[in-house]
């Protein structure tokens, strides 16, 4: 799908055909889109940046606007087979309550992250340069996660990992993935 975003690829391989699909923090809908087209899923977006709601609805997409952090009351229990959210749970202020907001509302869910325990990351702070953005980059926060601290969060609300997908670039990473793999993709359901 695109080199920038090789977890982008994962998540599509790991949607059934025919979903029924909630996608938040969708952005511009360019995952939303190619499950459309790829899998054949009934898909539904939200969106904080009114901007890229309407580049989703250009492209023709069911996008909402809305913050995910306010809740998912708007969704019954179970009415999606897949919820994702994909490099989006690093910029929230409470990752936990839409981790089980998403599960409540799906049969199972999709989050992809970026790893902070990737070597060259440990190495960038360990040189002094940080572990995310700058404060004059003009960047949102972005909280820090390790493979460890994501499986922490998944016992805290009782989910479980059903798959996992460690990469680093497009290629996937089978061995020390706590500092191998630069990004994570994990399918969760309830334990």
């Amino acid at each position: 799908m695109t080199a920038a975003r090789p977890d982008l690829d994962v998540i599509v391989e790991m949607v059934p055909p025919g979903a029924r699909v909630l996608d938040l923090g969708c952005g511009d809908g360019t995952l939303l889109a190619e499950l459309v087209v790829q899998r054949g899923v009934q898909g539904r977006g939200v969106e904080v940046d009114e901007a890229k709601v309407r580049a989703c609805m250009s492209k023709g997409l069911s996008v909402r606007h809305g913050n995910i952090e306010d809740g998912l009351a708007d969704f019954p229990d179970g009415m999606f087979d897949v919820v994702i959210l994909s490099q989006t749970v690093a910029y929230l202020n409470r990752p936990l309550g839409v981790m089980q907001e998403m599960a409540r509302v799906g049969r199972s869910a999709i989050i992809s992250f970026e790893n902070a325990g990737y070597w060259k990351t440990r190495w960038r702070a360990l040189c002094g340069n940080g572990n995310g953005n700058t404060l004059v980059s003009g960047q949102p926060r972005v909280r820090a996660i390790t493979l460890a601290q994501f499986d922490e969060a998944l016992r805290h609300l009782h989910l479980q990992a059903t798959e996992r997908v460690f990469l680093r670039g497009s290629l996937r990473v089978a061995r020390w993935p706590s500092v191998a793999a630069e990004a994570a993709v994990f399918r969760v359901a309830k334990a």
